[in-house]
């Protein structure tokens, strides 16, 4: 049975992201009309590398198509002998792979692309051994060293950041733990939302990072994707600020959606890569919990086969009875990375009083009472859940498909 015919007293409406009709879009268009050209002329005649930056396998990033253009363009423009040096670093932020993920998702984005590099690295913000301080952040060592940097990424709303793309790839996703949390622990201002530079203070210390990237030398190229339902519907190029503002419109009018009056529930599905554990899932949470009414329920479908995810989340969980404690506990020990995300989900389920689910075959339900939420096998006992909370006053729904990157505003 699906939602309807669960819930027949709601009136129930259907979101996704938006598609761009008519759009071609061709990479190596893009980047040759931005001027990387002139970026790879620089770093021949400087005798510099050109390091080639790119998400892991937790972003939606078409890595692929972006690296078939970069050749396409190098090997168009420019003779064997004058093609500078190519390294890869692969931007993982805090996130941990394993051998057999780092191998898989080299496979799949470097193809025959693999033996252009003469280096490849994968971050580590763990290791401090292969950090160096830039400005006051540290990150890869790579990024202390002058020359030219190319980063491909996706453009999402962020819930915090505001927007993702190249300018987190280049920053954020090469920082070690201390930079991650220092730029993470900005989250907790209330002017760090989805869809929101001016004033953002997250956004604002990554493009400190990017301008202190640039003192020390390091030239900056951005290749930004916009990606719906698998397929490239957009594409900006150039400095990362500038085509950050340039795919700025494109992403609201994909992946926002505006509600005409606060909803009693709103089901949040979570799709790859971002279901593959609660703390990434919880994207979908704060990407719609601003359209459910005070007192409602929010459910969140996701498979979360990796378990909760990041350690430090559920220790301030199991530390803080209450949101105000949660507070108070992060106010006295300073922030930890995952922190914010634990403070805000007690904040809507205690201080706004929304009744919280996870539709997962992985979970484990003993993780419920720490985590404040229910844990529901079903779309069957979800319902029942939601009915057992609301009663019959369950009037307005909506799905959000994609709501790890479709964001809900009132």
């Amino acid at each position: 049975m699906d939602w309807p015919d669960l819930l027949p007293s709601a009136s129930i409406d259907e979101v996704s992201p938006a598609g761009v009709p008519g759009k071609d879009v061709d990479l190596r268009e893009t980047m040759a009309a931005a001027g990387l050209d002139a970026f790879i002329r620089i770093a021949y005649a400087d005798g510099v590398p050109v390091t080639v930056v790119v998400n892991d396998a937790h972003r939606f990033t078409d890595t692929r198509s972006f690296l078939d253009a970069f050749f396409g363009l190098l090997d168009g423009g420019h003779s064997r002998a004058a093609r500078p040096p190519l390294r890869l670093l692969v931007a993982a932020g805090s996130h941990i792979a394993d051998k057999q993920e780092r191998h898989d998702h080299l496979e799949k984005i470097l193809g025959p692309h693999r033996q252009r590099f003469w280096e490849i690295e994968w971050h580590d913000a763990r290791d401090a051994s292969s950090h160096a301080k830039i400005g006051g952040v540290e990150m890869h060592h790579w990024m202390e060293q002058a020359g030219v940097y190319v980063g491909c990424g996706s453009m999402e709303p962020h819930y915090f950041a505001g927007v993702t793309g190249a300018h987190k790839t280049l920053t954020v996703g090469v920082m070690s733990v201390d930079g991650l949390q220092a730029n993470h622990a900005k989250a907790m201002s209330p002017e760090a939302t989805g869809l929101h530079l001016d004033g953002n203070p997250v956004y604002d210390s990554i493009a400190g990072t990017i301008a202190d990237l640039e003192n020390a030398g390091a030239r900056l190229f951005a290749l930004n994707e916009v990606i719906v339902g698998g397929e490239l519907v957009a594409a900006t190029a150039g400095h990362p600020i500038d085509a950050l503002a340039e795919g700025l419109p494109v992403v609201r009018s994909v992946f926002s959606h505006k509600v005409p009056r606060l909803q009693d529930l709103v089901i949040a599905c979570v799709e790859a890569p971002l279901d593959r554990d609660f703390y990434q899932a919880d994207k979908g949470i704060k990407n719609t919990e601003a359209a459910v009414r005070d007192g409602g329920a929010l459910l969140v479908e996701a498979e979360c086969a990796g378990g909760v995810g990041l350690d430090s989340f559920l220790d301030l969980m199991r530390e803080a009875k209450t949101y105000k404690e949660a507070v108070e506990v992060v106010s006295q020990r300073g922030y930890r990375l995952g922190d914010h995300k634990a403070v805000r989900l007690l904040g809507l389920i205690q201080a706004r009083g929304v009744h919280v689910g996870v539709i997962s075959s992985h979970l484990d339900p003993s993780l419920a009472r720490v985590l404040r939420v229910a844990i529901l096998r079903t779309h069957d006992e979800a319902a029942e859940w939601v009915h057992t909370h609301l009663g019959k006053a369950i009037h307005h729904a909506t799905v959000v498909n994609d709501a790890g990157n479709l964001t809900l505003v009132t």
